[in-house]
């Protein structure tokens, strides 16, 4: 059986801190994340799974998975982007943005080394996003697991 994609990012999530949800974006968007500030979110939306066989199609021998996530945390909507009114050390992206990057980097090479055959994993800015104010990354991923990972 394979693990699912769920699964596998909902362990990496708790085994980085992050505070993990997973649903559709209408549910991530009720989240309350005034209540932590300063915690991580991994937002995971709906997965798209697809199978793949072996060549006789008889087998199921691994799973594709496309999808996406906010990696986010709190923001403060006054904050300026980068330096449009003040210096950088207090904007968004110095703040929120920036550091988040490297947990994105990690939660990867985190999954390429679970054999997963990464092919898309990339993300763009987002400020002020979903009703909770959130500042951080919206990351896309495509990815294959073999069967036999669990």
């Amino acid at each position: 059986m394979i693990k699912d994609i769920v699964r596998i990012l909902q362990d990496i999530a708790q085994a980085k801190g992050l505070e993990y949800h997973y649903g559709k974006k209408a549910a991530l968007n009720l989240l309350d994340g005034t209540a932590q500030p300063g915690k991580i979110f991994l937002l995971h939306e709906f997965t798209n799974r697809k199978s793949e066989y072996n060549t006789s199609g008889t087998k199921i021998t691994a799973a594709n998975y496309e999808g996406k996530f906010f990696l986010v945390k709190h923001a403060d909507f006054d904050q300026q982007y980068f330096a449009e009114t003040g210096t950088q050390d207090t904007s968004k992206y110095t703040a929120n943005i920036e550091p988040l990057l490297e947990v994105f980097t990690a939660i990867g090479n985190t999954l390429a080394c679970l054999t997963a055959e990464v092919t898309q994993w990339d993300n763009i800015d987002v400020t002020d996003a979903l009703d909770a104010n959130m500042d951080g990354l919206l990351c896309s991923y495509s990815l294959k697991i073999p069967v036999h990972y669990e």
